[in-house]
């Protein structure tokens, strides 16, 4: 039985989990969302030595940083978790190895999917719209589209190293504009993206479906 495209690209993305670790380093502040969810603190040093042996990028700055949450929570007010003194502190920590890692761009990010894709025999065409009247973002703008055709369909793919709420009214405005403007049907939406920001994950992907919008989540 031949596999639909979302199906497809989620096989590539899997057999390929780098990409993960490297959107990972673009976006350090999901590491910290996830970081102040988890308990006990433990779980978080076996996290953080589980990511160091993911990647010899980093594994000099992973180990300053284990050593830093073990000096934090040795700390008697570390009973007190999730104070705000102490959510700032994990914070700075979390950004600061960021900053260091010499961050991938977002174009970086999307431009090693495409490459998967592309070895994979998933490819996309890109196209650039001018929108003059701001519709999409609110002034005028570029607005950057990534097409397929799949079993003769149009299918609009966005790719991104996280998605939250407040993305799917634009990503439904950028394909609504494509439509009036190209006077075609796009059938389908597909969201590439390896984190869901969102406190309920399985709530923002139903809202998205709500929307005609598919989140592929590797």
């Amino acid at each position: 039985m031949k596999m639909s495209l979302a199906e497809e690209i989620k096989k590539v993305l899997k057999e390929n989990p780098s990409i993960i670790v490297d959107a990972l380093a673009q976006r350090p502040e999901i590491l910290y969302d996830v970081l102040v969810k988890l308990m006990p603190w433990q779980v978080i040093i076996r996290d953080i030595d589980d990511l160091k042996n993911h990647t010899q990028k980093i594994e000099k700055e992973l180990g300053e940083v284990k050593e830093s949450l073990k000096n934090f929570v040795t700390k008697e007010d570390a009973k007190n978790f999730a104070t705000k003194d102490d959510i700032k502190r994990l914070e700075t920590i979390i950004t600061g190895l960021g900053a260091r890692w010499g961050l991938l761009s977002e174009d970086a990010f999307r431009q090693g999917v495409y490459e998967i894709m592309k070895s994979e025999g998933i490819v996309a065409k890109k196209e650039l719209v001018y929108d003059k009247t701001g519709e999409v973002y609110g002034e005028p703008s570029d607005v950057e589209y990534d097409l397929m055709i799949e079993d003769g369909n149009l299918v609009m793919i966005e790719i991104t190293s996280a998605i939250k709420r407040g993305d799917l009214p634009v990503i439904r405005k950028k394909k609504e504009f494509y439509e009036r403007n190209k006077n075609v049907k796009i059938s389908k939406v597909i969201v590439i993206t390896p984190f869901l920001h969102d406190k309920y994950p399985d709530r923002l992907k139903a809202m998205a479906k709500d929307m005609g919008i598919e989140i592929i989540n590797p």
